[in-house]
């Protein structure tokens, strides 16, 4: 900026600022020049930014302004608000800031008077400026009123010790810092004082301190002992390793973090007994420790840790860090254990260990409903969308038993086959699969695939589709409606339109007709007020309460003051009531449409106050009343 190349641009360009200070100029304008003169203000500036100091709404910025000013008279006008009676407090504790940042010695009397302000605020940033006077800040805290917390009063004796400390009062600090480690201290204040106690000494005196302190029963002290351990020396960490018997579990928890980074030799056996220790914590923290340590000794101990509920989260963790050649095989096995092998497939995907793909399609079709499922997600997230993958996992869709089971294998093929960045591919690599089989695209085979398709469906699928809709084979007919109805785009939305207002079946016109909603409602290039025509479109075929309502709860995704108009005429409804009320509420929750719209959005949020049944609804339609 330019009024900062030399004193003289600098004087005149501040001389200037000051003189717009004035109620000619907006609060924004004194805010902005205020923040300007922390830069450039000087003596000559004083007089206006004190008169601003009076004025209320110009306090916190005037007060900002004059604690830059380097001249001690920038610091009369802030001692005399400082003694000035029904100042506001939150007024208060920002001048007391400011004098005590600058070390303003003759605000200290006026500091120490502060402290017995009935107004508790005002008292504890009274002690906390304390902090900033060294010694006799120290003596005035020492004197302190119960009120005034004990973590207050101890955090401004931390940083007045600190501050002795740096004017080589060693001796005097640390007598501030030993007061403040009584067990009566709060515990972080005591951390900081025990830290503060160590940073003066020596480097060798501090390793030798830590060596000590560690193995103390002071659980604040060992603590911070435990942070310093990576600074010594490998002779004194093998010490520490030799006489870990006598640690307590803190200790050790605390000791197993750091020498695992050390990769020491002699702790593997530490490790070993502390994993057979009663204490649940110590044990979790010695399996944590093995993935750090990554001794190959520990795989089987591993394995062992993930029966048991406690401890396999920890031991899938440990198990990933080993390379997959050696925990692979070992988990592969453990596939064949029931009790293990939800975890082994946790950890064989997390490491990628694709040679069980094989081994987990056998468990995707088990009886058992907890195994099968964590089986079928993991293939999700370890299967590509080639080939090789994909022709198995089509193999295991053909065998999956109808209902839960097999939705929930098709919803793991999308997922795989989303990961193929081409779209218009993913059906494509489907079709051609399963014509490459024996039977290829039969009628038994369709009978099962033409849902997934559906998913996942182009315009090859359509074509294999669209004649299907009237066949005579009633199972295929429902395969692929069923198809239609799960399609993931509005392609083919007069399809659905038709099967939902022309078809025979008033199942498939059911199935077709929530379809048409869901996908009318996708994020699209169609107008908004055509996209709302179609629901109301669909509301006049919607014959049963469930899709009347779930057509009306798709509004909420046309965000026009249209949509909420809909929602409102059914307010008043004894099936659609609720349902509108949500609506209008997640409408709501849109402030480039709620803003603009108050005088109508109002009176219809206060209807929904009073109508909805649920109290999350009346919450957020208050709040979007009240513009939060």
């Amino acid at each position: 900026m330019q009024s900062t190349v030399s004193a003289e641009t600098k004087e005149k360009c501040a001389a200037k600022l000051a003189t717009l200070l004035n109620n000619q100029t907006t609060y924004a304008g004194r805010q902005f020049i205020c923040l300007q003169l922390r830069l450039i203000a000087g003596k000559t500036e004083i007089p206006k930014l004190a008169e601003l100091l009076n004025q209320p709404e110009d306090t916190e910025n005037a007060r900002m302004a004059l604690g830059c000013i380097l001249e001690e008279e920038a610091l009369v006008p802030l001692r005399r608000k400082l003694v000035q009676k029904n100042v506001p407090a939150k007024t208060l504790i920002g001048i007391i800031g400011t004098l005590a940042e600058r070390k303003d010695e003759k605000s200290l009397p006026d500091f120490i008077s502060l402290i017995d302000s009935n107004d508790l605020t005002v008292a504890n940033a009274a002690a906390s400026a304390l902090g900033h006077f060294e010694t006799a800040g120290i003596e005035a805290l020492k004197k302190t009123k119960n009120s005034i917390s004990k973590t207050v009063i101890g955090s401004a004796m931390i940083q007045a010790a600190h501050d002795l400390v740096t004017q080589e009062k060693k001796e005097e600090a640390n007598a501030v810092f030993l007061s403040l480690t009584e067990e009566s201290m709060p515990q972080g204040i005591r951390r900081a004082a025990w830290e503060g106690i160590l940073s003066q000494l020596s480097d060798q005196e501090r390793k030798s301190a830590i060596s000590r302190w560690f193995f103390e029963k002071d659980p604040v002290k060992s603590l911070v002992a435990a942070a310093g351990l990576k600074e010594l020396s490998s002779e004194q960490f093998e010490e520490l390793l030799n006489k870990s018997d006598t640690m307590t579990t803190r200790a050790k928890i605390a000791f197993f973090e750091i020498a695992t980074e050390k990769q020491s030799t002699k702790l593997f056996d530490l490790l070993i007994r502390s994993s057979q220790s009663n204490d649940v914590t110590e044990r979790l923290t010695a399996v944590r420790s093995f993935g750090k340590l990554r001794n190959t000794a520990a795989v089987p101990i591993l394995i062992s840790a993930l029966r048991e509920t406690v401890l396999k989260d920890a031991a899938v963790e440990s198990l990933c860090r080993f390379p997959p050649e050696i925990v692979a095989p070992v988990l592969v096995d453990a596939l064949q254990k029931p009790e293990l092998q939800n975890s082994a497939i946790d950890v064989l995907v997390a490491i990628k260990y694709y040679d069980a793909i094989d081994p987990m399609i056998k468990l995707a079709v088990s009886e058992n409903e907890t195994v099968a499922d964590s089986a079928i997600v993991g293939l999700g997230r370890l299967c590509d969308p080639d080939d090789a993958d994909l022709s198995r996992l089509i193999e295991l869709y053909l065998k999956s038993r109808p209902g839960k089971h097999r939705e929930k294998i098709e919803r793991t093929i999308v997922i795989v086959c989303e990961k193929n960045p081409k779209p218009e591919d993913r059906a494509n690599r489907v079709l051609d699969l399963l014509a490459k089989r024996n039977t290829g695209l039969s009628n038994d085979v369709l009978i099962v695939t033409l849902p997934l398709l559906g998913k996942i469906g182009n315009q090859r699928v359509a074509a294999i589709l669209l004649p299907l809709l009237n066949d005579n084979n009633s199972e295929l007919q429902q395969s692929a409606v069923r198809a239609f109805c799960n399609w993931h785009n509005a392609d083919y939305l007069n399809d659905l339109w038709n099967i939902a207002t022309k078809n025979s079946s008033p199942v498939y016109r059911q199935w077709a007709l929530r379809a048409y909603v869901r996908v009318a409602t996708l994020k699209s290039n169609r107008p908004e007020t055509e996209t709302l025509e179609m629901l109301k479109k669909a509301m006049e075929y919607a014959n049963t309460e469930p899709d009347q309502q779930w057509t009306l709860s798709r509004c909420s995704a046309i965000r026009t003051m249209d949509s909420v108009q809909w929602a409102a005429s059914y307010l008043n409804d004894p099936v659609l009531g609720q349902t509108a009320c949500s609506v209008i509420v997640e409408l709501a929750h849109h402030r480039f449409l709620r803003e603009p719209n108050k005088d109508v959005f109002v009176p219809i949020l206060l209807n929904v106050e009073k109508i909805t049944k649920d109290k999350n609804v009346a919450e957020r339609a208050k709040k979007a009343r009240l513009g939060m």
